[in-house]
């Protein structure tokens, strides 16, 4: 992890200030503005493969896994085994979908 920027925000707790919003708006003005500002410092974090792991694997998947499945060729739709309309590919989930059953096959 590596140290990023500092910044300053205020500290203040969300519910008071959303229930004076509610009530007395102009509160919530003046108690917003009258909090202290702290410093705030984010770390951000860089993807470093994992021991072994070749370079041009995603991280996260297990080594010798094949990527994510590629669509199959048009006209190769498979028909829904419970209605027998023809199914869609959902290439996030690599999966077949029918939509009448609004289910995966």
């Amino acid at each position: 992890m590596v140290g990023g920027p500092i910044t300053y925000k205020r500290r203040y707790k969300l519910w008071v200030l959303v229930v004076l919003i509610l009530v007395c708006w102009p509160a919530a003005i003046i108690y917003y503005f009258t909090r202290d500002k702290v410093p705030v410092q984010e770390y951000q974090t860089y993807a470093v493969p994992m021991q072994g792991q070749p370079m041009g694997q995603p991280m996260g998947q297990p080594m010798g896994t094949p990527p994510a499945a590629t669509p199959p060729a048009p006209g190769a739709a498979p028909a829904c085994p419970r209605c027998g309309r023809v199914a869609t590919w959902i290439p996030q989930y690599s999966r077949w979908y029918c939509p009448s059953d609004q289910a995966y096959l």
